[in-house]
């Protein structure tokens, strides 16, 4: 597939530091674009490929403004600040490489769940020979950051459409004995899904999606009994259900695990 990258040179004696323009369709809807323009916690999780770190210093429902620490190791402060009366939010580099640097976020809705994007890139100090190199390397990146998006905002659009509010009491389930070389397993119950697996020598179950925005939790378990969400990513006691990192959630109610000699029985009980 081709970067869809757009060049026109600047007119002359034009004082704009325009680079270029990224453009592309994506199959999602404006309260997910909002909602993943704001999310600043997710960049050096799911973008772990261009960011390693974050330190938010102030956000709220205009946008956001932080700390962040590329792969490359380098630091900026980059401020977020989203309009929505325009469908547009403005990302500008406050302090770090390419400083002064603005990114310009336009949506325009074509669909209940569809909607076209248009991304200009203003980089300042760039002679006019390298302008149309620079504005490359800028919709390169967007392209794999929305690439990687694009996949977190379907998946929770995707668990929304689904989620249910309450749950079949009397429901049970029974399954063969698991062999542990499968483990997790995903198993579903009343319409949920859970993970099923072990730890320490005891067998666990816990849902299949994080009940911070409904990312995956289908990972292994790790040696501290914890599942992470690599969107966020949050960590969760398996035991327990706490959040042990990230934030004040924890899970919902799951199923009680009763072991037999060859089968598991699944069962609902009492929140915990």
């Amino acid at each position: 597939m081709s970067l869809r990258y757009e060049y026109a040179p600047p007119y002359p004696g034009s004082r704009v530091d325009h680079v270029g323009t990224y453009k592309r369709t994506l199959p999602v809807s404006l309260e997910r674009m909002y909602e993943n323009a704001l999310d600043w916690e997710h960049l050096p999780h799911l973008h772990g490929s261009s960011f390693t770190a974050i330190n938010c210093l102030d956000s709220g429902a205009w946008g956001w403004r932080a700390e962040v620490t590329a792969a490359n190791g380098t630091a900026s402060v980059l401020e977020l600040a989203l309009d929505r009366d325009c469908r547009r939010w403005i990302t500008r580099n406050l302090q770090g490489p390419n400083v002064g640097a603005e990114i310009w976020t336009h949506v325009f809705v074509t669909a209940p769940r569809q909607m076209d994007i248009v991304i200009d890139f203003f980089v300042p100090g760039v002679p006019d020979e390298a302008r149309e190199k620079v504005g490359r390397a800028y919709a390169a990146a967007y392209e794999r950051l929305y690439d990687e998006d694009v996949w977190m905002m379907s998946e929770r659009q995707a668990q929304i459409d689904q989620r249910l509010d309450s749950i079949q009491a009397d429901q049970t389930l029974t399954l063969d004995m698991p062999d542990e070389a499968t483990l997790p397993l995903q198993i579903e119950m009343s319409g949920r899904r859970f993970m099923l697996s072990r730890h320490q020598q005891q067998w666990v179950v816990y849902p299949a999606q994080c009940p911070h925005q409904l990312g995956p939790l289908s990972g292994d378990v790790t040696a501290a009994g914890e599942v992470v969400c690599p969107w966020h990513g949050y960590r969760f006691d398996v035991i327990s259900g706490d959040c042990t990192h990230g934030g004040h959630c924890r899970f919902g109610q799951r199923p009680e695990i009763n072991a037999g000699e060859q089968t598991l029985t699944l069962s609902w009980v009492s929140s915990r």
